[in-house]
């Protein structure tokens, strides 16, 4: 039987960089999820907006819902690569290899993402997209006037080109950050066949979240356009019926007043020319709106199937037969219930996989309500006496009046379960608690829309501290 050459080093850095690039990309997905709420109804209501915004939304919620699956895919397989890395090490300490002075003194796990992230739609009432200027001007036109919104239009099209960059830029610190391990690492060399097949679809994604940015860039200019002719058009037939305009184009609709000497027949007559030719430009802008028709997402189905796949970890358990015998089998589990059922096991839990797996999903039930959180975050965590935790703790040797949900004094953890908004105020008094070295974890809830700025608070913390740890849970 041949030796493995161990090197329990490869499967820490790999597991670091994937779950260091899950978080990051979980963060930056739950800021256009945020994004979104801001710019929503910027297509308007219209034929012309509702059908362009139909389209849109199908492909941004194709879009996020890929990259929730890709973080939770690394983040998945952080945890597996991490466990594996956790077995060799005990391995070379047993056999007395291991250049640690023991296992008890391993980097920290990864951090857990499993983010669920949605967009708001683009379709909604905006108002009257082209008011009365001239006598009867809406009548004449014939057709409803576009209302999309091109402040919101624009807003979007950055946040995606932002989040196409923020995506092809976390696909690169996987792809080089992750090194071929040596050959003699059979289930080194598995997991990181899965790890290029799983980041694979990034590229797509990334694609795809420029795109949009595209689309929604085109569709604000088409519509500025549009309401540039409509105001050119009215100023000109107010000119030539011996009268005047004062005509404004706001970021849903162009309105004004008008007044007019002419007289009535002549008025109408003229009048109605200006309204065919702004049914000409709104037809205009149809024709410019179908581009959309063109978009052909390039992340697809078969990939979003290799990725939920790769999001579920296998749990190694047993069952019980109905004649009361015993039979091993596996589970898939998402990784929070994955890590969960390990430490289970580690605490000499005797109840096998199935009955355990539903009292585990009996307690996530009321995940949302801030008291049920706190508690589902210590048992998915594992923050037990007997391990050395304590619930509402102080430490004034810390951070003096500082009270954290869960912290091991012995192991400088501290922890905040957060099933809703965040506290500024605790985010500063745990940034003078990382300087003093200690480690803090925020187990925010995956199912809450965090906004931009909570996420960006909780990003540099991440990258400032490396004992800065967020888990989505």
């Amino acid at each position: 039987m041949g030796v493995w050459v161990v090197d329990p080093d490869w499967y820490f850095h790999t597991a670091a960089v994937l779950g260091q690039a899950a978080s990051e990309l979980a963060g930056a997905g739950g800021t256009v999820a945020d994004a979104s709420t801001f710019a929503i109804h910027m297509a308007g209501d219209d034929p012309i907006g509702s059908g362009w915004g139909g389209k849109y939304d199908t492909a941004a919620t194709n879009t996020v819902q890929g990259v929730a699956a890709l973080s939770r895919a690394w983040s998945a397989l952080a945890g597996r690569v991490y466990q594996a890395g956790v077995n060799h090490a005990w391995a070379e300490f047993r056999a007395g290899r291991g250049r640690l002075p023991s296992p008890a003194n391993l980097p920290h796990r990864p951090a857990i993402s499993q983010p669920s992230l949605s967009v708001q739609s683009s379709v909604g009432d905006n108002g009257t997209g082209l008011t009365d200027i001239l006598p009867n001007l809406n009548e004449v036109v014939g057709v409803e006037a576009p209302n999309a919104d091109t402040t919101k239009l624009d807003n979007a099209a950055t946040a995606w080109s932002r989040f196409a960059t923020t995506i092809s830029q976390t696909v690169d610190k996987v792809t080089h950050g992750v090194k071929r391990p040596d050959p003699s690492l059979p289930d080194a060399t598995a997991f990181y066949d899965t790890i290029v097949q799983v980041t694979a679809p990034g590229d797509a994604l990334s694609a795809d979240a420029q795109s949009l940015s595209s689309l929604s860039s085109n569709f604000s200019a088409a519509t500025t356009t549009l309401r540039q002719q409509i105001s050119s058009e009215v100023n000109t037939t107010a000119l030539l019926l011996g009268g005047s305009a004062a005509v404004s184009i706001l970021a849903t609709r162009v309105v004004g007043a008008a007044s007019i000497r002419a007289e009535v027949a002549v008025a109408r007559r003229m009048i109605q020319r200006a309204g065919d030719n702004i049914r000409g430009f709104v037809n205009a802008l149809r024709t410019a709106a179908t581009v959309i028709d063109t978009f052909q997402p390039v992340f697809q189905a078969a990939m979003k199937a290799i990725l939920d796949k790769n999001s579920l970890v296998p749990a190694e358990g047993f069952e019980r037969n109905p004649d009361g015998t015993i039979k091993p089998t596996i589970r898939y589990f998402d990784r929070a219930k994955w890590e969960a059922w390990q430490r289970y096991l580690e605490r000499g839990g005797d109840w096998d996989i199935d009955k355990w797996s539903k009292a585990y999903d009996q307690l996530r039930e009321n995940f949302n309500n801030g008291w049920v959180f706190d508690r589902n975050a210590a048992e998915i965590m594992g923050y037990t006496p007997e391990d050395g935790w304590k619930s509402q703790y102080s430490d004034p040797n810390v951070i003096p009046g500082r009270r954290w949900d869960y912290a091991n004094p012995a192991l400088g953890e501290y922890v905040e379960n957060k099933s809703g908004r965040l506290d500024f105020d605790q985010l500063a008094l745990d940034e003078e608690a990382l300087q003093q070295g200690v480690a803090i974890t925020y187990n925010i809830n995956a199912n809450y829309p965090y906004n931009a700025n909570e996420l960006a608070a909780l990003q540099r913390l991440q990258d400032e501290y490396p004992k800065f740890t967020v888990n989505r849970i």
